[in-house]
């Protein structure tokens, strides 16, 4: 089955629009951001973050926010999550016919999604050729239908309508093409539950998700966990061959978490975002796309 909504489009060029509501939702994280044209936040940006609530209890107070902030009715653009979807990079030869391109291409995902054994919805789509290219560029993204469908259902509950399903890892590496990192980049984005370690150049992707707790180790205060990341990160360096990273996420928020992995990781950078808080990188990149349709 192919996507039926719009998926992601790297080095996307922005226009400017009206508003874009975003909305990251997780069993244990939700955040709504609208921007308008600015790219300033219409309202507050708001982020639930859930332990031990019941399903009921948190749809009481996501449905209060929706309704505080009128946004009822409204379309949104959303995510999966890096572990809810994949991402797959493939070069073909520049002189390659159209057809055999094509044929190519359905071959390579027929062969990703028999191994998956579920319905699966894709997407795939060209990067931007230069001059020098000897390859055609293609991203394929692919995700399992229940996971699409789980979220359109959950959204659906709260009166929302999905205008486009996006990827997390694509908006990772959209946040560095849309701010001109210098090729290769690589960012290491933490969030609350869950870690993702994404690299991006013009000949390779790559992306490895990471197993941290940030919040249970700010509660606990647990340093063997952060020692633990902290070794994983350094050893996926490693093996991927990447010089330094850039960091993204709530975490930066955190002035001595963050100049703890300062001290042990080579950070080159800190993506902080204007008018909104680190927590809501992800949203303010689907927020900014949203502007654009």
């Amino acid at each position: 089955m192919k996507l039926a909504l719009k998926m992601p489009s790297l080095g996307r060029v922005f226009k400017k629009t009206k508003t874009g509501v975003s909305v990251y939702l997780t069993d244990k994280v939700f955040r709504v951001l609208e921007l308008g044209a600015d790219r300033k936040p219409i309202f507050e940006p708001v982020e639930l973050v859930f332990e031990h609530e019941t399903d009921e209890e948190k749809s009481k107070v996501i449905t209060n926010v929706i309704d505080k902030h009128k946004l009822r009715g409204k379309e949104v653009v959303t995510c999966l999550t890096a572990d809810e979807g994949m991402l797959k990079f493939q070069k073909f030869p520049i002189a390659m016919a159209k057809k055999d391109l094509m044929e190519a291409i359905d071959w390579y995902i027929k062969s990703e999604t028999q191994q998956i054994k579920e319905e699966t919805i894709y997407d795939y789509y060209f990067l931007e050729k230069e001059p020098d290219d000897k390859y055609i560029r293609v991203v394929i993204t692919i995700a399992r239908k229940n996971s699409v469908d789980k979220l359109k259902e959950n959204l659906k509950r709260f009166g929302l309508t999905p205008k486009i399903i996006d990827y997390e890892i694509v908006d990772i590496i959209n946040y560095g093409l849309m701010n001109k990192l210098p090729l290769p980049f690589s960012i290491l984005y933490i969030d609350y539950y869950e870690a993702v370690l994404t690299y991006y150049s013009k000949g390779a992707i790559s992306y490895n998700k990471i197993e941290f707790n940030y919040k249970r180790f700010k509660e606990d205060m647990d340093t063997t966990l952060l020692d633990t990341f902290l070794i994983e990160v350094r050893n996926l360096l490693v093996i991927n061959e990447i010089s330094n990273v850039y960091l993204a996420g709530p975490i930066i928020a955190d002035e001595e978490t963050l100049e703890n992995i300062m001290m042990n990781l080579p950070v080159l950078g800190i993506l902080d975002l204007e008018n909104v808080p680190p927590a809501f990188f992800i949203p303010y990149v689907l927020s900014v796309r949203g502007l654009e349709e």
